[in-house]
């Protein structure tokens, strides 16, 4: 079909970083925003608004920034030019990778409701430029956002985009919706093809056989979309040599007619051939998130921070659940630091890691954006840390206790839950209890600090027995409880451990796992035949180490202007793999919750490695930690922990956010088959046997075996061999080519009989990275106790709907955001317990009422469609006792 239309998109591509540090691009972002403005303006009054440039302002937090520093004159008139459609503000936060799960991205949409309430601003479309794809559950909330459009413009450097490229398409949700969307040519096209030239040259030697390549590949609409910016490249301002081309173009006469539009003008032409255009439905698996590990240790602090901060906000909610209760300190932390700890941790999903040059690793343009980048996560870390300590203290001093030694133990999870595990001295002895009661509040806050892999033993920590403790509530214990390690532990070097499921046998020559046979199901569940051991550290690199730039043996680009999206890729790469060949230290610790053993590793290519398995006295999980320290190197190298299960014809899962996806048939044509990145588990499962990986602080993993630049077009697996990916350098720019230091990885294992259960999955993922028990000493200085030993805030749902958030608005107002993880309708239902709810909304994804919702005997109960969120807004008192 002829293009008889171009619809050239004109906008600055945003990285928060690459070209410059981090704070000079937020203000160099603004400005470009103001150079935009006027330059439309000016040439709205002298062409008219239709033949006038236009600017796309690709991400809606450089807009938040402009607007803080804008005067109010400057707003109004970019209110003004929106409104005429010479300027587009679009939905996406920033240009994001897959670390965000579901609540994160509901996090992130809340700002665009804002500027559409405070400013008006129509935002209607989405659109994410060089990242390589999208969790799946993306769609359907984007579509909850009210967007009608989303578009993606690859880069295809180190990845690659759905096939065909370009092609327009309904992105169906898990939901069954559809989202329309694009995926169009990498953003700087429209520059490669002429449409920014002082002539038409390249143009008309170009758009011919780009229309003769559109027809071969099926292309359906006569209108099309291209994307340009300033020739500078990422990071630049406006060029209005688009706007002269177009003019000078249309002038002529010439077929296709280009519009300078904005994404909005876009999709309002496509609406009429909706029901022409292909369904696409599956995953949008990214290819660039590998690069996430190269900064191993704070992206597991990162993640530890977001459970942290999910934690804190179910202990703000149950606090506000009773309005009678003082809030006092804890209220002061929520209204001041709970949206600067979600934006940090959102910030850290942003897909700029490092410069542009970070082959250079000790120059002070990569020092300096390595360092803003990371400080992310620590103050992600110190914000939750803040906000959980503060709520947890709060609600302690509401509770009654038999004696100023117990302790208070808070659940945040929805369903009841036995809790135990390592805890801080600091949570036992607080020390300097003031008259503020401010300085007793100490609580077990290492979610993922190096001292804690294999607190199970260690001499410097205490353990809390097992304790149950209800959904979204708490139980106050007494000190016996919690018992000192280091007098109830006996120490072995014993080849054998057993509980009453699992008898596991370690290799004490080589290290790793020999057996893990589960007695219940009489099945041995390591793979003997698998090359690897099982529970075993490798270390990968690039095996020629003469080359002069060895990452080209991996992906190498040819930057010429192409039509087709060639894939740089080199599977047949060489890699050098290697496990410790020194078996050091293999100890044995057994304490009252079971046994943790641990070995000390040997391996030339980093130093202190140690692997620790936990096995619970009781419980069917088994819990596999390790450490070990990089060093300097820049070669190539990536590092794994690899665990081959004896699982013959398994089908492999991986969860996404709420979401299981299978590889393959749950993707879209032509994204990452090669390695994934997983929120909370990975599962895979035969039908008869399956075991469920839990991967609550290290995203990224590759499944059946390495495949790291392979470009599968397919993805099969031959045996259920899960790698967790820890580290890598393989970047070849914007990551950093070393980071020096510890590194930490856990995992948690649960087999089990029978077929794929996603509830089951999803639960096991949720109590693993609620592992740490958040428990307080009941020390301080209390107020009036109102609150029993045991307690439960509300009964929220904890079945195939699930509460993924718990989130206090204000005093006696909360806001739940609930997932309905099947696909049938089902019923939720809302019970009071300590609370009562006195009234309860349906709303829209921005808490805005929809709907008033009926309380019947004093619960709420309304239905979810398949695979869809919802959002309830709940008023509550303290629940009458008799």
């Amino acid at each position: 079909m002829p293009i008889e239309t171009i619809y050239l998109i004109h906008h600055s591509h945003t990285d928060i970083g690459f070209t410059g540090d981090q704070p000079m691009i937020w203000e160099l972002q603004a400005r470009f925003i103001t150079q935009a403005l006027e330059q439309v303006e000016r040439e709205a009054e002298r062409f008219g608004a239709e033949q006038a440039s236009h600017w796309t302002i690709e991400t809606a937090a450089i807009l938040e920034y402009w607007l803080r520093h804008a005067s109010a004159r400057e707003i109004d008139r970019l209110i003004a030019a929106e409104r005429a459609g010479l300027m587009e503000v679009t939905a996406m936060l920033l240009n994001l990778t897959p670390l965000y799960d579901t609540v994160q991205h509901v996090e992130a949409l809340q700002l665009i409701h804002r500027l559409r309430q405070e400013y008006g601003f129509n935002i209607r479309s989405a659109m994410n430029c060089d990242v390589n794809g999208h969790n799946w559950p993306l769609a359907d909330l984007l579509l909850d956002a009210g967007i009608d459009g989303f578009s993606m413009a690859i880069n295809h450097h180190f990845g690659g985009p759905p096939e065909p490229r370009p092609a327009i398409f309904r992105w169906q949700a898990s939901s069954g919706r559809a989202l329309l969307a694009f995926n169009g040519w990498q953003y700087g096209k429209a520059n490669e093809f002429g449409l920014a030239d002082e002539n038409d040259e390249s143009f008309l030697r170009w758009w011919p056989q780009v229309e003769r390549f559109l027809e071969q590949t099926g292309y359906p609409l006569p209108i099309f979309m291209l994307q340009g910016i300033h020739p500078y490249g990422d990071n630049a301002g406006f060029y209005p040599k688009f706007g002269e081309f177009a003019r000078r173009w249309n002038a002529s006469g010439r077929s296709p007619r280009i519009v300078l539009a904005t994404p909005r003008q876009w999709w309002q032409a496509v609406a009429p051939f909706r029901e022409q255009i292909a369904i696409w439905r599956g995953d949008w698996t990214d290819y660039w998130n590998f690069g996430c590990i190269s900064t191993a240790r704070e992206t597991a602090i990162e993640r530890a921070a977001r459970s942290r901060l999910t934690s804190a906000d179910s202990m703000f909610a149950a606090l506000n659940s009773l309005p009678d209760l003082s809030t006092g300190w804890a209220q002061r932390s929520f209204s001041l630091f709970r949206h600067a700890a979600w934006q940090t941790i959102n910030l850290w999903g942003e897909h700029t890691w490092s410069a542009d040059g970070a082959g250079g690793p000790w120059r002070d343009d990569t020092l300096s954006q390595t360092n803003h980048k990371t400080n992310l996560a620590y103050r992600a870390h110190s914000y939750s840390q803040l906000l959980h300590r503060d709520a947890l203290a709060e609600i302690a001093r509401q509770a009654a206790r038999n004696s100023s030694d117990d302790l208070f133990v808070f659940n945040p999870l929805p369903w009841q839950r036995t809790i135990s595990g390592p805890v801080s001295h600091l949570t036992l002895h607080p020390r300097g209890l003031t008259h503020d009661d401010l300085a007793g509040r100490h609580y077990q806050g290492h979610f993922c600090e190096p001292t804690e892999i294999g607190a199970h033993r260690s001499d410097e920590h205490f353990s809390l027995l097992p304790v149950s403790v209800p959904g979204l509530g708490y139980a106050v214990v007494p000190r016996s409880q919690v018992f000192k390690t280091r007098e109830q532990t006996t120490v072995s070097e014993t080849a054998e451990i057993e509980n009453q499921r699992y008898k596991i046998v370690f290799n004490r020559e080589k290290g790793g796992v020999v057996s893990i046979y589960d007695k219940h199901l009489e099945h041995e569940w390591v793979d003997a035949g698998s090359p690897y051991p099982f529970f075993m550290f490798v270390h990968e690199q690039v095996a020629d180490r003469a080359h002069p730039f060895p990452r080209h043996l991996l992906n190498q680009m040819d930057w010429r202007t192409s039509l087709e999206t060639i894939r740089a890729w080199k599977p047949n790469w060489r890699a050098l793999r290697t496990i410790p060949q020194h078996l050091l230290t293999h100890q044995v610790y057994h304490t009252p919750l079971g046994w943790s053993m641990e070995q000390t590793l040997s391996h030339p290519a980093v130093e202190n490695l140690k692997i620790r398995l936990f096995l619970p006295a009781e419980g069917d999980f088994i819990e596999c930690e390790a450490e070990w320290q990089m060093g300097l190197e820049t070669h190539p190298e990536a590092t794994y922990l690899v665990f081959p299960f004896n699982l013959p014809n398994a089908t492999a899962r991986f969860d996404v956010g709420g979401l299981a996806v299978r590889p393959q048939d749950d993707q879209l044509p032509g994204v990452n088959r090669d390695y994934f990145t997983t929120q909370k588990w990975v599962d895979f499962c035969n039908n008869q046997f399956g075991v469920t990986i839990a991967t609550p602080i290290n995203p990224m993993c590759q499944l059946g075996d390495f495949h790291f630049a392979h470009n599968q077009a397919r993805f099969t697996l031959p045996r259920a061999t899960f790698l967790g990916w820890i580290t890598n350098n393989y970047w070849e720019c914007n990551f950093p080519y070393h980071q020096p230091g510890t590194v930490i990885a856990r995992y948690r294992i649960q087999p089990y009989a029978g077929g794929f259960d996603e509830l089951r999955a999803y639960r096991f993922g949720m109590e693993s990275a609620f592992a740490q028990p958040a428990c307080q000493h009941m020390g301080e200085i209390t107020v009036q106790q109102s609150l029993p030993l045991q307690g439960q805030f509300l009964q929220l749902p904890a079945g195939e709907i699930q509460t993924l958030q718990t989130r206090a608005i204000e005093p006696g107002k909360l806001s739940l955001r609930l997932l309905n993880i099947t696909d049938r309708e089902q019923t939720a239902v809302i019970e009071p317990r300590l609370a009562r709810i006195t009234r309860a909304w349906a709303c829209d994804l921005f808490d805005q009422p929809l709907s008033e919702l009926t309380i019947s005997d004093g619960s709420v109960s309304f239905s979810i469609p398949p695979r869809r969120l919802q959002t309830v807004q709940l008023e509550t008192i303290r629940t009458e006792t008799p």
